[in-house]
């Protein structure tokens, strides 16, 4: 047993054969922790304050009931293991720059405020499950790399703006952070880590862990994992090597697209907003104009976008794609394309007419055989340039996400659909969102996902113009969509 755990007063607190169990059990979990003396004393004090929390309603016998170590040390001990960059990844740590990077944010709110002690012992048990996660960006001579840290990781209260960058050239730092205030659990990740699918399973799980904690009964399905389950190589890969086709390109960049009006903010995203939408409505309307939910939420942006724009020209919206649709695997890596679904300003009026040309187009582009020309010419993109060393590659990568990437685009529909989680989970969550983080030139972007019945459509913004939040509130409330709207403050407003 260490020094610290000797000295601690700890074990005071408890009659002497409740003592005796804890002390074996800590005797167990200081055996299997391989890590630095700090790293090693964190752990530690994670099980001892959740053991404090619990003891207050619950016996010891109880307690350590749910606390099984198996495993424990594969994910704190020395390990070898690195990643080369997915495909779908390469270019997000070369195009970095300023205070930017490619992030996203994922969040459930649950049915009581969040026990930070119960929170972060959640997290210690949740990393044994995912390596990738365990893993800090380095820097090789042609690309950067995931490689496996040995350390403790923590959730802290939420203290910054959404999506705030992660400075990934200190040593030892996750390129994701675990954050909690009141009723809501959020994890904002780094894409280079994985797209909002394997994000997605990760926060699904680390929740799902942390109501056994409290006690609840669990269960595992859809998005949630047994974290003692044995990781299945798959989840590690990178699915593009294997799984795209080898069909003739298409057309790589886009035309420019236009800009939605609004001085940009410096600080970014100044304001994120969330409207709370009836999913029996939305499905319903969608069902009345014979389009996809998807298709339904494209004919509303390019409505209310119209109204936001001066100049003339073409709104183009972007549409990430999951490609498991097509072609199925378990990678939690990135896995995901895009489509861009383009109307010329003059050309939108009517509602019902946006809804027309939206699904020609969507029911055109948004195909298997559409998304192999897209994989095909990402995958041919970074085969060009894999021989040029890092630090050439800066420029260029920058150049490449600026014309091929931001400029080609409006803005941004990205929707994760609706999120699969345990019956047992279901009745502990209100709701869930999902936020992109800002991007470079796009003044506003858009998310939706759907868990309980409810569909939560957000919006990440970089101008504190408030045309289009407005114009689709209107639109919302007009179709009786909307259950509620909240959000952040405007943040550069408030500095």
């Amino acid at each position: 047993m260490t020094e610290a755990l000797k000295k601690n007063d700890f074990f005071a607190q408890f009659r002497s054969k409740d003592k005796e169990k804890l002390k074996a059990f800590f005797g167990e979990l200081d055996a299997r922790i391989k890590l630095k003396k700090r790293d090693k004393e964190k752990i530690i004090k994670d099980f001892e304050d959740y053991i404090l929390y619990r003891s207050q309603k619950k016996s010891i016998v109880s307690i350590l009931k749910l606390l099984d170590l198996t495993n424990i040390e594969k994910a704190y001990s020395k390990s070898n293991d690195w990643y080369p960059l997915d495909n779908s990844s390469k270019i997000y740590p070369v195009a970095m720059r300023g205070d930017w990077m490619s992030m996203y944010r994922l969040s459930y709110y649950l049915d009581e405020p969040v026990v930070k002690e119960v929170l972060q012992l959640a997290l210690t048990f949740t990393m044994i499950r995912f390596p990738l996660f365990r893993t800090s960006i380095h820097k090789g001579f042609f690309w950067n790399y995931l490689d496996s840290i040995s350390k403790h990781y923590s959730v802290r209260e939420e203290d910054t703006i959404p999506c705030s960058k992660i400075n990934i050239d200190k040593f030892n730092t996750q390129a994701f952070r675990v954050v909690f205030y009141k009723n809501r659990i959020s994890c904002e990740i780094f894409h280079v880590l994985s797209d909002a699918y394997g994000g997605m399973v990760f926060l699904t799980t680390l929740v799902n862990e942390y109501l056994r904690l409290m006690g609840d009964k669990v269960s595992f399905g859809g998005y949630a994992v047994d974290i003692r389950g044995k990781v299945d190589k798959e989840e590690l890969e990178d699915a593009f090597l294997n799984n795209y086709k080898k069909a003739k390109g298409g057309n790589l960049v886009e035309k420019k697209a236009l800009v939605i009006d609004g001085r940009p903010s410096a600080i970014k995203p100044c304001q994120v907003l969330h409207f709370d939408l009836d999913f029996a409505k939305v499905h319903s309307l969608s069902k009345k104009y014979d389009v996809t939910i998807n298709e339904l939420f494209l004919a509303f942006l390019f409505q209310v976008i119209s109204y936001s724009v001066s100049k003339k020209g073409r709104i183009q919206i972007q549409v990430p794609i999951n490609v498991r649709k097509y072609y199925p695997t378990k990678t939690l890596r990135n896995y995901s394309l895009y489509s861009t679904i383009c109307i010329d300003k003059n050309d939108i009026t009517s509602l019902e007419e946006t809804l027309k040309l939206v699904k020609s187009q969507s029911r055109e582009k948004i195909t298997k055989e559409e998304t192999d020309k897209v994989a095909y010419d990402a995958v041919h993109l970074i085969k060009a340039i894999r021989f040029i060393p890092l630090c050439i590659k800066h420029p260029i990568a920058n150049f490449i996400y600026s014309h091929y990437g931001d400029k080609s685009s409006t803005t941004v529909l990205s929707n994760l659909g609706k999120i699969e989680i345990p019956k047992e989970m279901q009745k502990r969550i209100l709701k869930a969102d999902f936020v992109l983080g800002s991007s470079r030139t796009n003044r506003i972007l858009f998310s939706v996902l759907t868990v309980n019945d409810i569909v939560e459509l957000s919006i990440s913004k970089s101008t504190t113009n408030k045309s289009v939040e407005n114009h689709l509130y209107n639109l919302l409330k007009e179709h009786d969509l909307v259950i509620g709207v909240h959000g952040s403050e405007d943040y550069e407003n408030k500095k």
